[in-house]
């Protein structure tokens, strides 16, 4: 039997609908180019209406020159307009550069009535024209039946005509959309099994597609159940979305190609998965969670120390090979791994170390001790590569840190409406004092990383290299107003991006502490092969 199955991506339209999440005109371009690396068969790129218009239909035309294998496709929906040409919004569908469309209809009743306040019948005409005359324009068109589940329950028959009238107009693909996301995987399957039984008896063959939000948690089993009558499953590439999100084509595509056989031989990319899902929180201005399915920080992150025993020892703890997705199996430096996490560490370091040496077991019990007071102060370190390299090589290493701060002042305030800061530091770099003042319009933490790299680049001009990436403060133990501050700092030297952390109750001491750390790993990294 032949399997067919195309993956229609709608993460930048229905992904930029996740609270906080927004693209920009090059950020649409560039993961654009990912998906198509990735090889999914479609992508939205937008809808062009409202403010961002213009940006959606430049989008569309600059990607004509981007040579894609991936379709792109603009999205819309059904018009009311009696002179469909007339309707200038409608257009725009025209107007974009692509031979791909998707627009969505109403397809309860009640939606109908309430919201477009038309008739029933208005409806279905709006459908069938709108899907029309698209096609006379030459596009290719998918018809998105919006709350299609929620309909077809309340009213089987109306909701089954407005498919019918998609068909009559023309379109390639019928996608059932559980809108709201609160249908349940017994109820889906039988919708979909008794809408495309429908069409089968009239001798119709129908490309049917789903389209699944994942309020109830439900949107993979959802799509799973469906695979049998389908041709195309949409999704977001990182579960992005209205409200909760919608189905995650990662975890789907991961499922589908390594736990089910893959039965339409897609040809998917998997090892890019973890670099585009990364890309696309970033470019929407969002954190990826770590607990992601797949492609996570945690995804393949060991803290226990019985699970991470076995891992030293082959015996995996891991359901695949974090590699064939992109990703990584990774040590959490933490008191619940105990010794294991600590020898394991060290060797990802390059120190074999034996545990059963009284000095390894000295050193280890009090790097214990150390972890334990970090923990307790805050700072969580579990999966930070570059402050577990520092407290390795603190203890196991041969090399000592080479920059300290001893003393510093800083003075900032907003006169006139301009910032303005000044740091004066005392410093040593190997033993040897070295004082420095930075005055500069700006911030204070600015000041004080030009003043330690100033500080540096005499002796390691290497330094020149690395720049801040993200700054990320939070509260690391609460105590009302005399809680402490965690400071997380990310330093980027070409592609490597590693983050350090300092705690303490002053924001600038505990942005010096993560700043001296992000300088030290990367000089004795740039000193040291085994890291």
């Amino acid at each position: 039997m032949t399997y067919k199955l195309e993956i229609y991506d709608c993460t930048l339209r229905d992904g930029e609908q996740t609270a906080g999440a927004s693209f920009s005109l090059e950020d649409r371009l560039k993961l654009l180019g990912m998906l198509d690396d990735l090889e999914v068969d479609y992508a939205e790129i937008g809808w062009p209406i409202g403010s961002n218009k213009e940006e959606i239909l430049e989008a569309f035309r600059r990607s004509r020159n981007m040579n894609l294998k991936t379709k792109p496709v603009v999205f819309g929906s059904t018009s009311k307009a009696s002179e469909i040409s007339k309707d200038n919004k409608f257009r725009l569908l025209i107007e974009a550069d692509t031979r791909y469309a998707c627009i969505f209809g109403k397809t309860c009743p009640i939606h109908v009535k309430n919201q477009l306040k038309i008739t029933l019948e208005e409806n279905l005409e709006s459908i069938r024209k709108s899907v029309g005359f698209l096609t006379n324009e030459g596009k290719e068109v998918t018809y998105d039946a919006e709350h299609y589940f929620d309909a077809f329950k309340r009213n089987k028959d109306y909701a089954l005509i407005t498919l019918e009238n998609a068909l009559a107009g023309g379109t390639n693909r019928i996608v059932l959309c559980d809108t709201n996301g609160g249908t349940l995987s017994d109820e889906t399957k039988d919708i979909i099994e008794e809408t495309y039984e429908h069409f089968m008896k009239k001798g119709i063959k129908p490309n049917l597609g789903v389209h699944f939000h994942n309020d109830c948690d439900s949107a993979f089993e959802n799509a799973r159940v469906c695979l049998p009558y389908i041709v195309q499953v949409q999704g977001t590439i990182n579960g992005m979305g209205e409200r909760i999100g919608n189905l995650d084509l990662t975890t789907f595509l991961g499922n589908y190609v390594l736990k089910m056989g893959n039965k339409a031989k897609l040809r998917i990319d998997l090892k890019k998965l973890r670099e585009i899902n990364k890309e696309a929180f970033r470019l929407a201005g969002l954190e990826m969670p770590g607990n992601k399915p797949y492609v996570g920080n945690n995804a393949f992150a060991h803290k226990a120390g019985v699970h991470i025993d076995a891992e030293m020892k082959g015996a995996s703890y891991q359901h695949i090979t974090p590699e064939c997705v992109g990703n990584k199996g990774v040590i959490l430096l933490n008191t619940f791994g105990g010794g294991s996490s600590i020898i394991a560490t060290a060797r990802e370091f390059g120190y074999e170390l034996d545990k059963k040496n009284e000095l390894v077991k000295n050193k280890t019990a009090i790097l214990f001790n150390e972890l334990q007071l970090l923990e307790r102060k805050g700072y969580r370190i579990d999966d930070l590569r570059a402050e577990h390299f520092l407290l390795i090589n603190k203890y196991f290493g041969n090399r000592k840190e080479i920059l300290e701060v001893e003393n510093w002042q800083a003075e900032t305030g907003n006169l006139l409406k301009r910032e303005d800061s000044s740091i004066f530091v005392l410093a040593k770099v190997l033993g040897k004092e070295v004082r420095r003042k930075i005055n500069l319009e700006g911030g204070p933490i600015d000041a004080f990383y030009k003043a330690l790299r100033n500080i540096l680049e005499e002796d390691y001009p290497q330094v020149k290299d690395i720049h801040l990436e993200d700054y990320y403060v939070g509260i690391a133990r609460r105590s009302e107003e005399e809680s402490t501050v965690r400071t997380a700092i990310s330093f980027r030297n070409g592609q490597e991006i590693f983050t350090t952390v300092g705690v303490d109750p002053n924001i600038i001491g505990s942005s010096k502490e993560a700043l001296v750390k992000g300088f030290n790993y990367y000089l004795l990294k740039t000193a040291n092969s085994k890291v």
